[in-house]
């Protein structure tokens, strides 16, 4: 009886001695990459997108062209264009950039909200991007000119009217369009960045930007224990080095700090809950400084929680008061050609 209670202790010893190795090994591995943490991240489920309640009749009215390859010097270079059936003419078309933390996500996750926009006569383009660490900033910065650029050579479909050019994005993809915008609008910043001001200042139209960060490195100012560990091995996996939040790429992809009154009119919202409010509410304020046009939508706590890419839950009254805000925003500031 003795012995079998010395071996079972052995083996508790033992057990407990690979416990103690495995997070030790795992404390000093987070330490030296970002990589474990992203591959435990994208491991893990995310939130579904929920369907709007007339989802059955929006599919009966629109046409998907999916996976469309654009060249790239970069992976998951592929692209959705959503159409309406009904058409005729050219189209104001939409460019969208998934969310994702810029370590995962897809152009799937859109699928509803790009169906619905189609069924109201909008274009829309929602692309692809390869995610860190695969690939670093500001890698889907430029394959949003390789899309663009794309575009304008594609003869396949005529529908789309990239003199009436919309850009937007949720999440990681409301900063990574945000910049792109900046970049077109702001010399300065195209010039240090080394990056092409590919669209006509007059043709990119109107922005709409949904639960994004805009000042990339407040995000390094978070006083939570876990939010701060989250965000910054995002950031060291995105931008490439541990001390991501003093390099010069932070400030950057701060669009903040790059607002000139070119940037087109713009609609900014977010939700109240575990996400970035105070980014869209200091962006808003940046742009109405530059007499941008913006138009916005925030939800006080006292509403009740809206959690981060609330947008997309479209059977809730909250992502339909979006969307329909949206719609009225571009009848606004969109030019008839």
């Amino acid at each position: 009886m003795k012995e079998r209670s010395i071996l079972i202790w052995k083996i508790i010893k033992w057990m407990l001695s690979i416990i103690v190795f495995v997070i030790i090994g795992g404390l000093l591995l987070v330490n030296l990459t970002p990589v474990p943490f992203i591959y435990w991240l994208r491991s893990q489920p995310e939130a579904s997108p929920a369907a709007p309640l007339n989802w059955a009749e929006l599919q009966q009215v629109v046409e998907v062209h999916q996976d469309l390859p654009y060249p790239s010097a970069f992976k998951s270079n592929n692209m959705d264009i959503y159409l309406p059936k009904d058409r005729a003419g050219k189209l104001p078309t939409i460019l969208w950039v998934h969310g994702g933390a810029f370590v995962s996500g897809d152009k799937s996750g859109t699928a509803h909200w790009c169906t619905m926009m189609a069924s109201e006569g909008y274009a829309v383009v929602s692309m692809n991007y390869e995610v860190a660490p695969e690939a670093r900033y500001p890698a889907p910065v430029l394959q949003m000119t390789e899309v663009y650029l794309h575009l304008k050579e594609l003869a396949d479909y005529p529908s789309l009217d990239l003199d009436r050019l919309i850009v937007g994005g949720d999440s990681a993809g409301a900063q990574i369009a945000s910049q792109f915008i900046a970049i077109q609008t702001n010399a300065d910043l195209a010039q240090r960045m080394g990056i092409e001001q590919a669209v006509p200042m007059d043709s990119l139209q109107a922005a709409l930007l949904y639960c994004g960060p805009y000042n990339v490195k407040q995000l390094a100012s978070v006083t939570g224990r876990f939010e701060k560990f989250f965000l910054n091995q995002l950031g060291w996996a995105y931008i490439g080095t541990r001390d991501w939040k003093d390099g010069a790429e932070a400030e950057e992809a701060s669009t903040t700090n790059h607002v000139t009154g070119d940037f087109p009119p713009t609609f900014i919202t977010d939700g109240n809950t575990g996400s970035f409010e105070h980014h869209g509410k200091e962006l808003e304020a940046r742009l109405q400084e530059a007499s941008v046009p913006v138009t916005s939508l925030f939800y006080p706590l006292s509403y009740g929680e809206v959690q981060h890419e609330y947008q997309f839950q479209l059977n809730t009254k909250e992502a339909m008061e979006c969307f329909e805000m949206t719609l009225t925003f571009l009848e606004e500031h969109l030019l008839e050609r």
